[in-house]
C-alpha cells in the first residue's frame, strides 16, 4: 500500500500594502496650509484642513515666502467663523434654489444642504476650532497667575488681533426687529460646550479689561527704554478705554452684568453712558405693563420697572456712589475730630 505524502501548500504572497506606494507628510508649514485652503475645491477638503490647521507649524520657510505667525492665523480663523449662528448670514441672492447633497438626515437618506448652510458649516468648524484652541478658559490666565497681564497682552490684547475680536463679537441689529444682538454668539438658554467657553472668554476678558494696569516705570530703567514703556501705556491705555463701552454691551447681552460689581468706581462716564443707552432700549408693553400702547421707556426708574438689568444696574452705581461719599466725609470728619481732640489735649497740657 503506498501512502501519500501530504503536499504542502504555500501561503499566498503578501499583498503589497497600498500606502507604500505613496508618499505621506504632513503639511510643511501654514504657507502650504494656506495654498491647500485656496486651492480646495469642496467642502469635505476644507472642513479636513480647518481641523488640523492649529497643528500646522510656521517653520520652513523661505526666504521669499511671507512669514506668518500664531496671531495670523487666529485672525485667518476668525474670518472663517464669522456667521457660525445663523445661515442667513452667509446667504447670497444667488444662492435661492441651488442645492447639493451632503451627509445624511436622521432617516439615513442623503441630505440635500444650500450653499449658505454649507458656508455654515464651515464657519462651525472654524468656531469649533477657535475654542478648543483660543477661546478655552486654560489657554489664559487668571489674575492670580504669574506675569499675569503680559500674558494676555503677548497675544489677545495685541494691535493686530483685539480689533478683529472685538469686531467678531459686535453689537449689530438681529435680523427681525431693531433689537440688537451681539454677533456670533447664539442667545440661546442652552448653548454648545463651545460656546460656553467662548463666553467664559468673555468674561475673563472683561476681568482684563478692568484689572489692567499701565507698566510700572522703574527708576532705573534708562531714558530709552522709559519713553517706550510711557508710549506703551498710552497706547494701552487708550485701546482699553475704548473697549470698555464694547464690552458693556456684550455683558448685557449675556446677562452679566454682575461681573463689573466690584468695579463700580472704574467705570467712567462712557462707560456709564453706555448702560444708560442700553437700559434706554427697554420698552413698556401693553400686554405685560399698564400702559395704553407699546412705547419705549422715558425714565431710568421706567427702565426698572420694565426689568432692564443695565438700569438696576446704574441704581446700583447711583447709591453705591452716593453711600462712598456719605461714609467717606462721615469718616474724615472723624478723624478731624480725632485729630482736633489731639491737638486740644496737647495745647492744654502745655498751659500746665
Amino acid at each position: 500500500m503506498t501512502v501519500q505524502k501530504n503536499s504542502v501548500q504555500k501561503p499566498p504572497e503578501a499583498a503589497i500594502h497600498s500606502l507604500f506606494s505613496r508618499e505621506i507628510r504632513p503639511i510643511r508649514n501654514w504657507n502650504e496650509w494656506l495654498e491647500r485652503w485656496q486651492a480646495a475645491a469642496t467642502i469635505e477638503e476644507m472642513l479636513g484642513l480647518l481641523h488640523v490647521g492649529f497643528d500646522t507649524s510656521f517653520g520652513n520657510w523661505s526666504h521669499n515666502t511671507k512669514k506668518y505667525d500664531r496671531i495670523d492665523r487666529l485672525i485667518f480663523y476668525f474670518g472663517i467663523a464669522d456667521g457660525w449662528t445663523s445661515r442667513w448670514l452667509l446667504e447670497k441672492p444667488e444662492d435661492r434654489g441651488v442645492e447639493y447633497e451632503f451627509g445624511l438626515n436622521q432617516s439615513g437618506q442623503r441630505d440635500s444642504k444650500s450653499p449658505s448652510e454649507l458656508r455654515r458649516i464651515l464657519a462651525l468648524k472654524a468656531f469649533d476650532m477657535l475654542c478648543l484652541n483660543f477661546f478655552r478658559s486654560e489657554l489664559h490666565a487668571s489674575p492670580t497667575d504669574d506675569n499675569y497681564q503680559e500674558c494676555w497682552e503677548s497675544v489677545t490684547f495685541t494691535e493686530r488681533l483685539f480689533p478683529v475680536i472685538m469686531n467678531f463679537f459686535r453689537a449689530e441689529k438681529g435680523r427681525f426687529g431693531d433689537k440688537l444682538e451681539i454677533r456670533n454668539l447664539s442667545g440661546n438658554r442652552k448653548i454648545s460646550h463651545n460656546e460656553e467657553q467662548a463666553t467664559a472668554f468673555l468674561l475673563k476678558c472683561a476681568l482684563f479689561l478692568w484689572t489692567w494696569r499701565e507698566n510700572r516705570i522703574d527708576s532705573w530703567v534708562k531714558e530709552e527704554e522709559k519713553t517706550k514703556i510711557q508710549e506703551w501705556n498710552v497706547v494701552s491705555r487708550a485701546r482699553i478705554e475704548a473697549a470698555k463701552p464694547w464690552m458693556i454691551e456684550v455683558l448685557s447681552y449675556l446677562g452679566e452684568l454682575r461681573a463689573l460689581n466690584g468695579q463700580v468706581f472704574e467705570l467712567g462716564e462712557e462707560c456709564l453712558a453706555k448702560l444708560e443707552e442700553i437700559a434706554m432700549r427697554e420698552e413698556l408693553r401693553q400686554h405685560s405693563h399698564p400702559v395704553s400702547k407699546d412705547r419705549p421707556v422715558a425714565t431710568l426708574d421706567e427702565a426698572c420697572f420694565a426689568g432692564s438689568d443695565a438700569a438696576w444696574f446704574l441704581k446700583c452705581v447711583e447709591l453705591d456712589t452716593r453711600e462712598h461719599k456719605r461714609l467717606t466725609g462721615i469718616l474724615e470728619a472723624e478723624r478731624a475730630m480725632e485729630t482736633a481732640s489731639r491737638t486740644i489735649k496737647e495745647l492744654t497740657s502745655t498751659e500746665k
